[in-house]
């Protein structure tokens, strides 16, 4: 059996089934976005409308002691390596709290109202976008926040969790997103929030909610693991195959890189100012380069006397092979667009010399595990990694005959097709997960179906799947 219908074989076994059942086709509904999603209870398949009459309309702040507490203003000279921690919209930007090794301290505990406890609920008021929340954990208590997150502490009869899940849904992401268009976000304050307004049932039914959503994201993300570990299984055999045909090559063939281009060039060591409207003239950022590819259309744009003067020692070309050497270190890509280009900063330029390596042979040295310990030398484990310039030209390849280039490469393009294939499909299926637990989320909190659930009891009882 080939190695192709192994994997295929191996992704349609019993622990990975659950995430390949995601239909294509979109359901019917309001919040419906899919049926079906990996056995997750489609929310528009329940019957019971709710009790109008439990359910009243109010604004955030009747569900609060308070009217939101903005946090602490403290500028970064007076962080620590310990003490308290000081939250961030950085540290909680994805829905959960990021690892404590990443975050920041202050000396001395803040007086009580910027002190967390179990319960209260964080919203950012800057970012992108803003509206980012986060609920505080019993293990999170006694951290305080910084300034441009604002607290707000639920009520003894309002479940937190139940206000938590209404902060990530769609209409209250909508409110902010509405607001923060028509001022600028750092004037999306306390009192905006504070006044956004939902319909909310009595605390009972609040409990019942959470407790539905509890089980039923933990779920969602149960499988959204499974996902992610395939799609890492997927990038991890790509690095092996590469790894696999370079270690053919011998020693005696690895040259440097320099001695293989025609052309290195750094970008311009500033931010190029930007357009006011659109042009042609695209700025290739560091997000802009992954996994091998360069993306020139989800661009900044900027002036063609801009463009002209960020481009004085030289465009972009077709083939060359674009690196970032900060945010993050070692990505690489091959630019195939003939669009108007110009590198952004922390993104170097290496045009290969194609009598010596072709484009595509180069890219795979980039990509390969030889190249990445290379990278973390050069970075020296540091917090925030980057490269200097003058390490990324002493950087090493394989440069073997031009003939035996394209011999690897074609072994390398074939056997990275499944792969790549498998890939795409599990960051799709991800994206999909996300978009059903959001679907799933809202139209609990908006009483779209009745949830008949209690701690102990199987949260899809009745629930058509």
């Amino acid at each position: 059996m080939d190695r192709p219908q192994q994997d295929e074989d191996r992704v349609r076994d019993s622990v990975h089934a659950a995430f390949l059942r995601i239909p294509t086709a979109a359901a019917a509904g309001r919040d419906r976005r899919r049926a079906e999603a990996a056995g997750v209870a489609d929310p528009a398949a329940v019957g019971g409308d709710r009790p109008v009459s439990t359910w009243r309309s109010l604004r955030l702040k009747d569900l609060c002691i308070d009217a939101g507490q903005y946090g602490l203003n403290v500028s970064a000279e007076t962080y620590s390596h310990s003490g308290v921690r000081l939250l961030r919209t950085t540290d909680i930007s994805s829905g959960t709290l990021t690892p404590e090794d990443s975050g920041v301290f202050i000396d001395s505990a803040p007086e009580g109202r910027f002190t967390l406890d179990t319960g209260d609920l964080l919203l950012s008021r800057s970012g992108t976008p803003p509206g980012q929340s986060y609920l505080v954990r019993s293990a999170d208590a006694g951290m305080t926040f910084a300034g441009y997150l604002v607290r707000f502490r639920p009520r003894p009869d309002t479940d937190p969790r139940f206000l938590a899940y209404v902060a990530r849904s769609t209409p209250f992401q909508h409110t902010i997103q509405a607001e923060a268009v028509s001022s600028t976000i750092q004037n999306f304050n306390a009192e905006r929030y504070a006044n956004i307004r939902f319909e909310a049932p009595e605390l009972a039914q609040q409990r019942r909610i959470a407790d539905f959503l509890d089980a039923e994201t933990a779920r969602i993300g149960q499988i959204e693991r499974l996902a992610s570990r395939a799609g890492q299984l997927a990038l991890d055999r790509r690095t092996a195959v590469i790894d696999a045909e370079l270690g053919s090559v011998p020693d005696s063939h690895v040259v440097p890189v320099t001695r293989t281009c025609a052309v290195v060039l750094d970008c311009v060591n500033k931010t190029a100012p930007l357009a006011t409207e659109n042009t042609p003239y695209r700025m290739i950022r560091t997000s802009n380069v992954r996994m091998g590819r360069v993306d020139a259309e989800n661009t900044y744009r900027v002036t063609e006397d801009i463009f002209r003067q960020w481009n004085r020692r030289g465009a972009p070309q077709v083939g060359d092979l674009l690196f970032t050497r900060q945010a993050p270190v070692g990505e690489a890509g091959i630019l195939t667009s003939n669009a108007p280009v110009f590198l952004g900063q922390q993104v170097m330029l290496y045009r290969p010399n194609r009598q010596r390596i072709t484009s595509e042979f180069l890219l795979y040295n980039f990509l390969s595990s030889f190249m990445k310990e290379q990278f973390m030398r050069a970075s020296d484990g540091a917090a925030h990694t980057h490269m200097r310039v003058h390490d990324c030209l002493k950087l090493r390849v394989y440069c073997p005959s031009v003939e035996e280039q394209y011999s690897i490469a074609d072994r390398v393009r074939q056997a990275l097709q499944h792969s790549d294939t498998l890939r795409v499909a599990t960051k799709r299926q991800v994206a999909l997960l996300a978009e059903r637990r959001q679907a799933v989320i809202t139209a609990a909190v908006t009483g779209q179906f009745d949830v008949t659930t209690a701690s102990g009891r199987n949260v899809t009882e009745g629930i058509a799947v």
